[in-house]
């Protein structure tokens, strides 16, 4: 008699990744480009070291200098390094997916994840999936949809693991599976995750004015 467990979707999901998960939480990890580090439980890019920072906007690749501006926060020099790349290679893949963490980074996770969809329809199979369904992950979960961001973290771990990809690149997205993992199986999946709850207090809603009632002796 077959004694093997058919899991859920969703339960397959919330499985935890081979090798378990970290007893602590992760330590910013490395990015591949010099100053900057990812934070796993945030989802974003931070400067690690303020002097390679600023040769990386002075030496390196545009994309690199475009995320080195994303982690100063300094997204209108982004857009306009993003832009200006694009009026000249309209194609460029990485400065593509870079103005979808422009559109998530200005508050509308949304509309990223729409343009990311389309991005993977167009490179599904490709070597450039795997950094989709990665970003796909910090959308989603910024989003408040905890599975779906799993969903695609996972996929970026398995795609990144069976290429070979460089170690920090299958770290990035084993720390990242496993912060919403972590989240989920301590029982405060009715919280919003730490990413998500950074993204809102980034941009708070606006505040809905009153509206002002009429005197009726004046109406």
């Amino acid at each position: 008699m077959s004694t093997a467990t058919h899991l859920t979707h969703t339960q397959a999901l919330l499985q935890v990744p081979a090798g378990g998960l970290d007893s602590a939480p992760r330590q910013n990890i490395e990015s591949g480009i010099p100053g900057v580090r990812l934070n796993p439980t945030l989802m974003r890019h931070e400067i690690s070291d303020a002097a390679l920072a600023e040769t990386t906007l002075r030496t390196g690749e545009a994309s690199s200098q475009v995320v080195v501006l994303l982690a100063k926060g300094e997204l209108r020099a982004a857009s306009e390094l993003v832009a200006e790349t694009r009026f000249i290679d309209p194609q460029n893949f990485a400065m593509r997916v870079l103005d979808t963490s422009l559109t998530r980074a200005a508050g509308d996770a949304p509309r990223a994840i729409n343009r990311l969809r389309a991005l993977l329809t167009e490179f599904k199979d490709t070597e450039h999936e795997a950094i989709l369904q990665q970003h796909l992950g910090f959308a989603y979960v910024e989003s408040g949809d905890l599975l779906a961001g799993a969903n695609r973290f996972r996929k970026a771990l398995d795609l990144r693991t069976a290429a070979g990809a460089d170690a920090h690149l299958v770290e990035s997205s084993r720390a990242c599976l496993e912060s919403v993992l972590a989240h989920t199986n301590t029982g405060a999946a009715d919280a919003p995750h730490p990413a998500a709850a950074n993204a809102a207090a980034q941009h708070p809603a606006p505040a809905t004015a009153p509206i002002p009632l009429q005197d009726p002796a004046q109406g």
